[in-house]
């Protein structure tokens, strides 16, 4: 029987994680998954060591005021691997704790089938040696990751991205007359940032419903959030409701206030046109603006090189300035139409759709049972 340890941090990691564990459980039945993960990993048949919200914080700070559980967490990671007859080690992204996990899994000679890397492209080049002793495969998901990965001596492979394998992504976008008229607020996927966004993102809810009161605004919930984590949205704010489904929301809303992460691409995937915002601690945006080595931090702007959507972190996330955006995209049909132009040049940069499936053959094969 394979047995398998894989690790995940996030909620998108969790979510793509578990599309993984099924191809591969399609193939091989018997494969035992032991790990780090959250609900989706968990229906896919995971033994989590660990409730995921336990772990999945962003920020130096925030890390920082964890370090203790992580080094635990670690620590008991390592007596598994120890004991635990491991055919390989799935690090998923998240990579503050998976290159530590994956150092003690080389420790064992266990191997490291590293998916969906580590952004070291955005942070600088410091890690990638560290990525380079501990990782036997790296599965990449954007297609330049694939050589910039290969310089430093890494068997870097593109496999497509998998948000791809969401049939909802893979339709025709909904031009703008198509769409409903309502402006979808992102605040995030834990309730750290639920929490640090809220009160941003509810004025900037107050001033859309005064100068645009024809549109609907819905606030995106996290299938993994309870509600009452987003009260401080609906309470004294009849017109603001909850969405609790996300993705068919994005695939119809005519715009979005969205922050910056994974949520970018799957807008752009849904063809939604968005303002995008980002707040963080002090520390964490100070050491930040240090490290990080890009001209933007949307995934979008990144991918295109250039500025498709408008960027609006910490001083500059003001409700003023976003809802002057949202107001732009919804009143200028040239400018909704070239940057869901863009959000399409960069789907057909992503592959095809099939990644999960395709990484489960290679696992199955490199594992050899």
């Amino acid at each position: 029987m394979p047995k398998i340890f894989i690790s995940a941090g996030d909620p998108s990691g969790d979510m793509h994680a578990a599309r993984l564990m099924n191809a591969l459980r399609a193939m091989r039945s018997d494969i035992e998954f032991v790990g780090i993960g959250g609900t989706e990993m968990t229906r896919a048949g995971l033994q989590s060591l660990i409730p995921i919200s336990e772990i999945s914080v962003v920020g130096f700070w925030e890390v920082a005021k964890n370090f203790n559980k992580f080094l635990a967490l670690l620590s008991f990671c390592d007596k598994m691997l120890a004991s635990g007859h491991f055919d390989a080690v799935i690090p998923v992204d998240y990579p503050g704790f998976n290159l530590k996990l994956a150092a003690k899994a080389k420790k064992y000679k266990i191997p490291v089938l590293w998916y969906i890397a580590p952004q070291l492209w955005a942070w600088g080049e410091n890690r990638a040696a560290k990525l380079a002793r501990a990782v036997d495969k790296l599965y990449v998901v954007f297609p330049f990751e694939q050589d910039y990965f290969r310089r430093f001596a890494i068997d870097a492979e593109f496999v497509g991205h998998p948000l791809l394998d969401v049939p909802e992504y893979n339709a025709p976008f909904r031009d703008f007359s198509e769409r409903e008229d309502r402006i979808l607020l992102f605040p995030g996927s834990r309730r750290q940032e639920i929490a640090k966004h809220a009160s941003l993102l509810v004025r900037s809810a107050e001033l859309l419903h005064a100068e645009m009161p024809e549109y609907e605004i819905a606030v995106a919930k996290n299938n993994s959030i309870p509600f009452e984590a987003y009260r401080q949205f609906t309470e004294n704010h009849p017109y603001i409701r909850i969405e609790q489904d996300a993705k068919q929301a994005m695939l119809k809303s005519k715009v979005g206030i969205v922050k910056t992460g994974t949520s970018n691409l799957e807008s752009a995937l849904a063809g939604m046109p968005f303002a995008m915002y980002y707040l963080t601690s002090f520390l964490t945006y100070y050491i930040g603006k240090k490290v990080i080595n890009l001209d933007y931090i949307s995934l979008i702007n990144i991918l295109e090189k250039r500025l498709v959507i408008k960027e609006f972190i910490q001083q500059d996330a003001t409700p003023e300035a976003i809802v002057r955006d949202v107001e732009d995209l919804c009143k200028n049909p040239e400018r909704y139409r070239e940057v869901q132009e863009a959000f399409m040049h960069i789907k057909n940069q992503l592959g095809n759709c099939g990644a999960a499936k395709n990484i489960a053959k290679k696992i199955i094969n490199l594992i050899g049972r």
